[in-house]
């Protein structure tokens, strides 16, 4: 949930908040990583997420222009890329206001990978249709699909051109590597402000997966239509003369080691693993200069963009408590280049992995002559487990109502903890697809299953209905409050609390009424009679009578009412059900029910 800024632009970090999901290999790269289970807080375990979104909307009708390079990574053998996901695979996507809209939207438009092929796709709805995939009126487009596969550690230059609008003015231009592949001018979007996100968004797959971008500029309006644009269409002579995608020289992304912390012995075998933006090929033996006064002698990797080295714990190693990479030695003739030829460039192999410690002192084995006599054991002066305070949920109404289709209704819950150190939660589940809720900052959740910081709690959740039917849904959240030591990570969870939401709320009578003041029955004969007679004996009613006297004068008449409804169902003449009179009757006052059971019917 971090916010920081690319280019002037403020973005906010969607992902799973582990160390590998976003990392910055440099000033102007940003890497996105996913494996199956990683997603946001707000999603489900359907997607896998890794992104940034833009803060700040743009409003529809505004030229855009987007110039980013991009490259995926191999994941696959022999330096292939694998993608499984059977549902979608975005990495850059134009995404709607779906505050605005009401509902969750797909992106007006997105560059995704379909296998191992980049395809451009784009939506659109007519002015004031629904935009939600659930109302059908969702138009898609498939704008470009690449014929051939994505290549693996190559930089792809990408140029967007674009006017969100579905009411004139609409296009999107895209251009691959020089080679414009998109030329759309219709319709797009759904009417409202939209926000670049980019990263990785799929559906969940079992393989993991990571993408490069750097160098990203987003321009709109007057600077967007003046910015310098790539050529539409190769000039001749069909084939350049100069490569259109400059080759620029592989970086380390990466440096790790196996094992990652502990004791290294003498006799013991440390791994250490260079990971590079693009595959590479190794000429020779290259080394890793070490801080314990050894080095590592390369193992293998060439070809891929993965490097290993070795090197064995001695009893001539220097004592360190955390081992580093200080260099990387190219003797002569040695050599670390990628297809085009030039050298990888090899600073970011440059490391210290703390908690790992090098001793030159071996480990002897012990042997005991006579097993000690086991002493009884104390009593620990300090409790096995750590102890978490449990947070306190506080719920104003545990029955809500909330009025019609677009109505909201503040969830009245709070969050509060005596110790401030641990991080508190709160899961809400049961919420159905027709309801979102809102926090105080404007983000939107919806899903069956969904995670709220302290914080969001603390600015207000506020409950908002899009239900269409007639009926009266009742939906139970429950609501659990939990904490976790930063420290310990230990987790402990309040009783769970629940609410229950009424949608919409239910209509005060079931008739219409007429001019006069009277219902209008939807039934004939008797029934209707029932009803003419109901409403005359109710316009009778003292105004003074409560609902307390109510329950009491039904309560004291219970028998004297069931006799009656007897009487009056042995002389039915047989024309009507006298069930249903008694059921139309069923929720009257004792007095009404007499005053109608005795009156003669014709």
């Amino acid at each position: 949930m971090t916010r920081f800024s690319i280019g002037g632009d403020v973005y906010g970090v969607q992902d799973a908040s582990t160390s590998y999901s976003l990392t910055n290999p440099d000033a102007q790269t940003l890497r996105f990583q996913v494996q199956q289970g990683d997603h946001a807080w707000y999603d489900d375990s359907s997607v896998d997420r890794s992104e940034v979104s833009g803060a700040g909307n743009i409003p529809g009708g505004t030229p855009i222009n987007l110039n980013y390079q991009f490259m995926v990574e191999a994941n696959g053998p022999n330096g292939s890329f694998t993608n499984t996901a059977d549902g979608w695979f975005i990495v850059g996507q134009m995404h709607n206001d779906d505050n605005s809209s009401g509902v969750g939207t797909s992106p007006p438009f997105a560059i995704q990978l379909v296998g191992d092929h980049l395809q451009v796709v784009a939506r659109y709805v007519q002015p004031g249709q629904n935009p939600s995939n659930g109302a059908g009126n969702v138009q898609m487009l498939t704008l470009w699909t690449d014929p051939n596969p994505i290549q693996t550690g190559v930089y792809n230059n990408i140029q967007i051109q674009a006017d969100v609008s579905n009411t004139g003015g609409g296009y999107l231009k895209v251009s691959i590597n020089g080679t414009q592949v998109v030329n759309y001018s219709g319709p797009l979007g759904y009417g409202q402000a939209t926000n670049w996100e980019y990263g990785i968004y799929r559906s969940t797959a079992p393989e993991t997966v990571a993408v490069d971008y750097r160098n990203m500029t987003l321009l709109t309006g007057s600077a967007a239509t003046s910015a310098p644009t790539q050529p539409t269409t190769p000039t001749q002579p069909t084939t350049p003369t100069q490569p259109t995608t400059p080759n620029v020289a592989p970086t380390v992304t990466q440096a790790s080691a196996s094992p990652g912390t502990g004791t290294e012995h003498v006799g013991d075998v440390v791994t250490l693993t260079l990971t590079l933006s693009e595959t590479v090929t190794v000429t020779g033996k290259p080394t890793l200069s070490l801080n314990d006064g050894a080095s590592a002698t390369y193992v293998g990797g060439s070809g891929t963009n993965t490097l290993t080295f070795q090197t064995t714990v001695a009893s001539t190693n220097t004592n360190t408590s955390a081992l580093a990479i200080t260099g990387v030695n190219l003797a002569s003739g040695v050599s670390i280049k990628d297809s085009g030829g030039l050298a990888a460039n090899l600073s970011g192999a440059v490391k210290t992995f703390s908690g790992l410690q090098i001793s030159n002192t071996p480990i002897m084995p012990t042997q005991p002559t006579t097993p000690t006599t086991p002493t009884t054991p104390t009593t620990p002066t300090t409790p096995s487990t750590p102890t978490v305070t449990t947070p306190v949920l506080s719920v104003a109404d545990s029955s809500l109502t909330v009025n019609g289709r677009g109505g909201h209704i503040d969830l009245g819950t709070t969050l509060s903890t005596t110790d401030p150190n641990d991080k508190v939660s709160l899961n809400i589940k049961g919420l159905p697809k027709y309801e979102t809720i809102t926090t105080g900052d404007g983000t939107t959740f919806r899903g069956g299953n969904i995670t709220l910081s302290s914080a969001q709690v603390a600015s207000g959740l506020t409950l908002t209905s899009y239900y269409r039917g007639s009926a009266h849904p009742v939906a139970t959240l429950t609501l659990t409050a939990s904490a976790k030591d930063p420290v310990t990570g230990a987790v402990t969870s309040a009783t769970p609390q629940t609410i229950t939401v009424t949608d919409p709320r239910p209509s005060a009578t079931s008739g219409s009424t007429t001019s006069s003041g009277s219902t209008t029955s939807q039934g004939h004969g008797l029934h209707h009679h029932l009803s003419s007679a109901s409403n005359t004996l109710a316009a009778t009613v003292p105004q003074t009578t409560s609902l307390a006297n109510y329950d009491t004068a039904k309560g004291s008449q219970t028998s004297h009412s069931f006799a009656l409804l007897n009487q009056y169902l042995a002389g039915s003449s047989g024309r009507v059900d006298g069930g249903q009179i008694a059921a139309a009757i069923s929720n009257g006052a004792a007095w009404m029910q007499n005053s109608f059971l005795t009156k003669p019917h014709h």
